[in-house]
């Protein structure tokens, strides 16, 4: 196993981390010769590091909020130990033999790994290696023959009709593609298809869609990695008889540190190019079923508003939306950033590409199914949740809301939340007569 693969959530990746991170810890603070105040500085630079540490995430998590929730106790926590350690570490930098010296350079990098492996694992944000350096790349995937592509009908039976082949593949495929922005001329990252095993049958027969969108900062890759969508569908596809939907995995940011909020403006055109360029280049290389019965569009914290934002605006597009951990509405650091720079200034336009605008606008919706699902433990976004849950019925939507147990706004929820909501949704895209899990 390459380097790039080596999983940063691994029990005994963490454990030795810690382990290797207490050694030099204890190191740092064993009384050299000669220095008759030491004990004096380490805990005055424990306390300030520890000060310091807390009041930096405090201001990023809590007083800017950059990142859209609060910081947990184990962000908190460790956030203190990273800069308590590393001024503990600079005393040991001063006055003291080449020896000492040594020990505290790697002693802090021993913590500040120790504790970013730690933070990521409460999060889950990334898995591998690679995924972290942005190396961990998916191959192309090669798309089914001619014959195999194309567009039917709604079949809401789908799973009544379908007889497996004896010889199927027991897991689907999963590759990337270049979805150019024809219309929008949208500079987006190159997207990963999921292809079920019944669509990679000869005879294959036409599937339902799916498309997923990351949160943000993160990229289709997150989705399918930390989202663990692969295999919540091949197992599902395993219930089913190799039945599942097609999921498409676009890039709506751009760069994982871009935000557009889907909408067409001065950001980039990232409306346009999942309402448009994602769904033509669809229904031109796949063989899928078209109407907005068989098309659902689902999304993690960003891409959750997104979903509901363009559902919402497009009923005859998406039929179903998967919203798990969305904002109320879509903004950036503040509204004055986001009127400012994603809407040129203009109150009004970002006034009406709130979900809450759109709906009333597109009001009653006829056959919309909506799919809530937020973190027990993420009091924000269950918030938000309470409110896009009334007013999606308010709207006339189908509303069905799940709570993910013991996580919060993290990819164990997105994991939780895409899984519940997928197989809520099996029936109605045809693939089964009653709801699956996992």
């Amino acid at each position: 196993m390459s380097v790039s693969h080596l999983s940063l959530l691994a029990t005994p990746t963490l454990v030795i981390s810690y382990i290797v991170a207490g050694i030099f810890a204890v190191l740092l603070v064993i009384k050299p010769r000669k220095r008759k105040t030491w004990w004096r500085h380490v805990i005055i630079a424990a306390i300030l590091g520890s000060a310091i540490g807390g009041t930096v995430i405090w201001y990023v998590g809590d007083v800017q909020n950059a990142f859209d929730v609060p910081p947990t106790w184990v962000d908190r926590i460790w956030t203190g130990v990273l800069v308590a350690g590393i001024c503990v570490g600079v005393v040991n930098l001063i006055g003291t033999t080449w020896i000492r010296r040594v020990i505290a350079a790697f002693g802090i990098v021993a913590i500040a790994l120790a504790s970013g492996l730690a933070i990521n694992n409460d999060v889950g944000e990334y898995l591998t290696v690679g995924q972290l350096l942005g190396t961990d790349t998916t191959a192309s995937l090669v798309l089914p023959r001619p014959a195999h592509t194309g567009v039917t009908g709604v079949d809401s039976d789908l799973y009544a009709t379908w007889k497996a082949p004896a010889i199927m593949a027991k897991r689907g495929r999963v590759g990337s593609v270049t979805i150019p922005g024809t219309l929008s001329h949208f500079s987006a990252r190159k997207a990963l298809v999921y292809l079920p095993p019944a669509a990679l049958v000869a005879n294959a027969p036409a599937l339902p869609v799916v498309i997923l969108l990351s949160g943000q900062p993160a990229s289709p890759s997150s989705v399918m990695t930390s989202g663990h969508v692969p295999e919540i569908m091949n197992a599902m596809a395993k219930k089913n008889h190799g039945l599942a939907p097609i999921v498409v995995v676009p890039d709506q940011l751009g760069a994982s540190s871009n935000n557009p909020m889907c909408v067409d403006g001065p950001l980039g055109n990232s409306a346009t190019y999942i309402t448009r360029d994602v769904p033509d280049w669809i229904l031109g290389h796949l063989h899928v079923q078209k109407g907005a019965k068989a098309w659902a569009i689902g999304g993690f914290s960003q891409g959750a508003t997104c979903s509901i934002q363009f559902a919402a605006a497009h009923p005859t597009l998406f039929g179903s939306f998967i919203d798990v951990s969305g904002q109320k509405y879509p903004t950036l650091g503040s509204d004055a950033q986001a009127i400012q720079e994603g809407f040129g200034g203009s109150t009004a336009a970002f006034d009406a590409a709130k979900p809450e605008a759109i709906m009333k606008a597109n009001a009653p919706y006829e056959d919309t199914v909506a799919f809530f699902a937020a973190g027990q433990n993420d009091a924000v976004y269950s918030r938000n949740t309470d409110v896009m849950t009334a007013l999606a019925s308010q709207a006339g939507m189908h509303v069905t809301r799940y709570v993910s147990p013991g996580s919060a706004h993290d990819w164990t929820t997105a994991t939780n939340g895409f899984s519940h909501g997928l197989g809520f949704l099996y029936p109605r895209l045809g693939l089964s007569k009653s709801v699956v899990s996992e």
